[in-house]
């Protein structure tokens, strides 16, 4: 997490200065078409949100990707039905957490949006400020900033909403496949096929494989920000250049 978090600050640090520098290079006369509000944005709080991405999400991944194999093989030794009831089950995460992550992926992306569009509008309010109070539409420009701040936390409960639903479907999942491996445990118990002390070592195990795969889960959704203000950054920094004419063309001759 320590090793994250460093990384985090220098990916950060670097998004933010080549997209800044490309911003100011490719539009040398003003932003043009960009939005100061949106671009500030992007490049400062969304950017911020990389920090899960590094420091949880990575390293949550690389523990996963050790120890759920660890666990298969160990139990495949002294275990082989119930290791294959682990091989069965165990996908069964990942395809759920990718099928929702989706979703999940498009919400965000659509919340940052809104983030933006409400951050935009409101400094353009309040840099011309004394426009619409001489014309009196102050109250036009309060209904605006409310509707833009009511579509963003619509947006936001929409990305809670999937959030929970994630966590909701994959305890459901690890909880069954915990279930069914306890279950026929149980009844190779009673027929003597298995002695007790395997028996209850995979039992204690079996909670341990599933959960780093849902903590990936998890750590993913708090990194949603993050990746989507990545994105937009990488946007930015492929910004087609405003003036298309060679530089030289705009250089002097020497005398």
């Amino acid at each position: 997490e320590t090793s994250g978090q460093a990384t985090s600050r220098q990916v950060r640090g670097r998004l933010r200065r080549r997209a800044l520098e490309r911003v100011f290079r490719a539009r040398p006369a003003g932003l043009g078409d960009l939005r100061t509000g949106e671009l500030a944005t992007s490049v400062t709080s969304g950017l911020d949100a990389l920090d899960p991405y590094f420091s949880r999400f990575l390293p949550q991944l690389v523990l996963a990707a050790v120890v759920a194999p660890a666990i298969l093989v160990w139990v495949a030794f002294r275990d082989p039905v119930s290791a294959l009831i682990m091989a069965v089950t165990l996908p069964l995460i990942p395809l759920f957490a990718v099928l929702i992550g989706r979703a999940a992926e498009q919400r965000t992306a659509r919340r940052l949006g809104a983030l933006s569009l409400m951050s935009a509008h409101f400094l353009d309010v309040v840099r011309g400020l004394s426009t619409p109070r001489a014309y009196r539409r102050g109250h036009a420009q309060v209904e605006t900033i409310a509707r833009t701040s009511e579509q963003f936390r619509e947006e936001t409960m929409s990305t809670l909403r999937i959030a929970f639903l994630s966590a909701l479907v994959l305890e459901l999942a690890a909880t069954m496949s915990i279930a069914l491996i306890a279950a026929v445990i149980g009844i190779r118990l009673v027929n003597g096929s298995i002695e007790l002390a395997p028996s209850f070592a995979v039992l204690v195990l079996a909670p341990e494989l599933y959960l780093p795969l849902r903590a990936v889960a998890a750590q993913f959704h708090a990194s949603a920000d993050g990746l989507a203000a990545a994105r937009r950054a990488f946007e930015l920094i492929d910004l087609p250049p405003a003036v298309t004419a060679p530089v030289a063309a705009f250089v002097a001759p020497d005398p």
